[in-house]
Formats: C-alpha cells, structure tokens, sequence
C-alpha cells in the first residue's frame, strides 16, 4: 500500500511537471481543479447510490415531502433553523420519554445555533435505539453516527442496523427543506444522542469533551433541573457552572438605515445641498444611488435571527423614517431618531453616514458591548456571541488584507481612503504608531466606553465630521477608528471572520454571489453598490433572487 501511494504521487508530479511545462501553471491550476471538482461529484453520486440503497423499502414519503439521494426532505414553510432544531429535541426526548429511558441535557445553548446534545445511560442503548426507531413510524426522521463514517439512515432501521451497534454519539433530524429554496435543514439541526458511562470508580464519562470535561465526578454530575427549548430537564450539575469561556454579558446590534426614495427625505437632502452651496433650492431630480433601499435591512434582519439570534435589543437608527415592513412593536426592536442621539439641532439634518456612527455611542440604554451592522451586511451561517467578543469583554475586529495608501487626503480621493488618512494621523499623533491595513466589511463588535474615550480625545475630529452634513474628505469614520484604537490600548484583538464582498455593481463578482448561495460557507458577507468605472452591474433581479433564496423564511421582525 505504501509503495502504491508513493507511486502515484510520484506519477502526479510528473503529469504536474509535464503540463506546467508545456501550458504555464495557470493552465495546469484549471484542470486539476476541474479534477477535483469531477472527483468530488463521482464521490456524491457514489453516495447517493450506497444511501438509496440503504433507505430502500421506506415507505413514509408524503405529497408534502421531495426525495433526494435516497432521502425524504420534508417540505415546509416559515420554518427557522432555531425552530427546526427545537422541534428535532422535541422529537427526539418525547420519544424517549414515552419509552420511559431517562436522558439528561448536555447542551442547548440559546446563543449558539446548532444541535442540541443529550446524554443517555450506556446501559440504556437498546431501549434507547428502538424507542427512536419507532419514530419511523410516524416521522421522516434519519439518524447518522457523528463520526461522518456513516451516510443517512432512516430511524426505523436504527435498532436493527449494526453500524450504530457501537457508536457513541448518534444524530438524529427530520430533514426538511424550505418550500420553493434551496435552504435545507439537515445535520445542522439534529438532536446529538450521546451514549455515557457509568464507571464503578465513582465517575462518569462522557464519549466526547463537553462544556465541562469528558470525566465527572458523581457529585459533580448529580442531575438538577433547568429549563431548555420550553421544557424541564434534567442537567449534571458541573454543566450549570458559569464557565470561563463563557460569554455572559448583554450584546445589541445597530443599524442605520435610509429610505432614499422617500420623497420628504430627498427634498431635505436637496434644499440643504441648496443652502450649503448658497444657492437657491429648486425641484429637480436627484441622484440617489447612494441611498438605495433593495430592502437589504429586510433581509439582514432576517439573518441575524437565523444565524445570530442572541442580540438583546436591535436598535435602528433613522432619520425619522420607518421601514413599511417593519414590526415596529416587536419587543427587541427600538427606532431612534437622529434627532435623540445628537446634542442639538444644529447638526441636523444630516445625509453623512460617518457623523451619524460617530454619534451611535449616544444611543441611550445601548449596551457596553454591541454590535454595529451596515444594512448591506448579513450573518451567512450561525455565529455565537464569542465571535465578536471575548468572555473578558474584548471585541474581536476584523483587519482586512489590504492595505490603503500613503499621502494626505483630498477631494480628489475616494471617500475610504481619505478616512484611513484621517484616522492614520490621529492614531500616528497619539501613539506613535501607524496603521495600514483596512477594516472587512463584516458586522463591527464596539465597545462603547472606547467610544466616549476616543470623543473625548478626539473632540476637534468628531466635532468636524458632525459639522459635515455630507461626506468630507476630512471625515473620520468612529466604527473604523475604534478597531485600530482598542487594539492599540488592549480592548480588542484581531480575529478572522470568513466573508465575501460582493459588489454588485460590477457583473466579475457574480460568480462569488452564485458560490455565496451554493456553498453557504462564509460567516458574513456585503453586498454592496460601489460604482466601478466601465464595469457592467449585476442585474437587479438576480440580486432580489439571491437574497430571498438565501433568506427565504420571513423573520419576526416583519409584519
């Protein structure tokens, strides 16, 4: 076997060296990635076929169902995935409960998004495996050993199949897609069955590490009762214990948003260019591509509470305006007014989105930690609260690989780097030290005591960019500035957030938005509308048909 897999190496290299030689290594990079790619939809389609297989004989399709690979997916509407993993543990403890095997919690954390992990007796697993295997009977389910080495199984067949005959851990969902989308519900919404040991040396343990450990004392693992998906339970009590990677405190999110179309808020923005400039205002058409609403906070709202559903309060920040879509009365909803956040009238109205997160700090009852969200930013799969913050409290910023030039800022510059520059000076003149790399444009963890600190420090910066009524080229951005700030004086931490920018005002990104929807494999991503000279836009109707295939499932946050 050795001498075989070093042969084939071997004549890889040489195929590599050959082709290299004669076309160039791009050319070479193409086809073994078209390689790949066919190896990889062989392994699919070998899969599919060993699934069917197994699965063949199951009887308990449904109008209401669509098979694929050998597999029933249940076809429903409005579904969540919090709600798909909530009904999976549902599924899972109710029948358990009425084959009377006793189960207790291991995890269920409500800020992270995924499956929910019992623990069960070793000594149970025969009554534990045929009481799920009677859910055949009335459910779609399928069950799966958590090491990967398993394909789909139908529930019915867990008792009898030897494959599960050791395993320790075993996942178990009713596979459901999203009527008339691609977003499915599989594994990711399981209930995990883990199967414990009850040793004679007065332990416990686990077959796998857990918030506490894979060995617990008797007394430690003595069940208390606690509350999970809106049932009482049963907890080993090391499991309750406030740990210290636990992320315990508060997070809210903010938005700004704008509705440009508004007719009333385009005549302000209008007569106040008319007043700044000293000219007299006249009705006339107004270029407003800046502030185009294709209801993107709509759709973010919808992936935060998809993906990131732990937010205490959602603040949205307008200039008066209401999304006609919005659930205004929705408890963690709060619309503040640009009016409530700036010292007075004077600054007001304002069409400059830097002024106006340089004030988000002043948001009152905003938590220390929170989270600020562009509307053209969304949560692509599920991220716990220790993604943005440390359990000490430090925010965990996103640094981009590029790096934006030298030189001072002028009119003449685009907008982002003539903010780099400001900012570059002021960090330059109070630390000595001096910053490059730009800011991702994923969702920005904040703390606001570093915002009071760096107004305060920064007052002559803050008070010009307030002053500014429209972009400047002497602007500061306070989201951006704070990242480089709180690194410098040990509140923040670089991290990496895996995301897409995806500007769809240049068609060269459409493949990155078919790859963003087909793969689903990025924590975050932007779609933004910057303008490329000569680059041909992405149509408007594939960007509204990404967005609703992506999000397809309404959020409370809508009427």
């Amino acid at each position: 076997m050795a001498n075989f897999s070093i042969r084939t190496t071997m004549h890889r290299m040489k195929v590599k060296a050959r082709i290299e030689s004669a076309f160039g290594p791009d050319v070479y990079r193409a086809v073994r990635a078209k390689g790949l790619g066919a190896e990889k939809s062989l392994d699919r389609f070998r899969s599919q076929i060993l699934q069917r297989v197994a699965n063949h004989g199951i009887s308990n399709d449904s109008p209401h169902s669509v098979k694929n690979g050998g597999v029933s997916w249940s076809i429903v509407t409005g579904m969540t995935l919090s709600q798909a993993i909530e009904a999976n543990f549902h599924m899972v403890t109710g029948a358990l409960n009425n084959a009377n095997v006793p189960w207790w919690l291991v995890d269920a954390d409500a800020d992270a998004v995924g499956p929910t992990v019992i623990g069960i007796d070793k000594r149970q697993r025969k009554l534990a495996l045929s009481a799920l295997s009677a859910l055949g009977h009335s459910s779609p389910a399928y069950a799966t050993r958590l090491d990967g080495t398993l394909l789909l199984r139908h529930v019915s067949r867990l008792a009898s199949n030897k494959d599960f005959d050791e395993a320790e851990v075993i996942s178990v969902f009713e596979p459901r897609v999203i009527n008339g989308s691609p977003l499915k519900y599989g594994p990711d919404s399981a209930c995990q069955v883990e199967f414990w040991e009850h040793g004679e040396d007065g332990y416990v343990l686990a077959p796998r590490e857990n918030r506490a450990s894979r060995v617990i004392s008797s007394r430690d693992f003595s069940l208390v009762s606690t509350v999970a998906m809106g049932i009482t339970a049963n907890i080993p009590a090391v499991l309750t214990k406030k740990m210290l990677d636990d992320v315990n405190f508060p997070v809210d999110a903010v938005y700004t948003w704008v509705d440009g179309e508004d007719s009333s808020w385009l005549e302000s923005k209008r007569r106040t260019e008319a007043e700044i400039a000293g000219v007299p205002y006249h009705e006339e058409a107004n270029h407003a591509a800046r502030f185009r609403s294709r209801d993107e906070l709509k759709f973010s709202l919808r992936s935060l509470e998809m993906y990131a559903p732990w937010f205490r309060k959602i603040y949205i920040v307008t200039a008066g305006q209401v999304p006609e879509w919005l659930n205004i009365d929705h408890p963690q909803i709060q619309l503040v007014d640009h009016k409530e956040i700036y010292p007075d009238s004077s600054y007001l109205p304002t069409f400059n989105s830097n002024s106006i997160i340089s004030r988000l700090h002043h948001i009152e009852g905003l938590s220390e930690h929170y989270v600020y969200i562009n509307d053209d930013v969304f949560f692509g799969r599920p991220l716990a609260k220790g993604r943005f913050f440390t359990p000490s409290g430090i925010a965990k910023v996103s640094p981009s690989n590029n790096r934006r030039p030298f030189g001072d800022p002028t009119a003449d510059e685009e907008p982002h780097l003539n903010l780099t520059r400001n900012m570059r000076h002021l960090i330059q003149e109070e630390f000595g030290i001096t910053i490059s790399r730009a800011i991702k444009h994923t969702p920005h963890p904040q703390l606001r005591s570093v915002h009071f600190a760096m107004e305060s420090k920064f007052a002559a910066a803050y008070e010009k960019t307030w002053a500014s009524r429209f972009r400047h080229h002497d602007d500061i951005v306070a989201d951006q500035l704070h990242h480089y700030y709180a690194q410098i004086v040990g509140r923040a931490i670089p991290t990496n957030l895996k995301y897409n920018y995806i500007n769809i005002l240049d068609d060269k990104y459409k493949n990155t938005l078919d790859a963003t929807l087909r793969l689903r494999h990025r924590d975050t991503f932007c779609i933004n509308d910057a303008p490329v000279d000569g680059a041909t836009p992405i149509p408007d109707n594939e960007v509204n048909t990404f967005l609703e295939s992506y999000f397809p499932v309404k959020s409370a946050f809508e009427k």
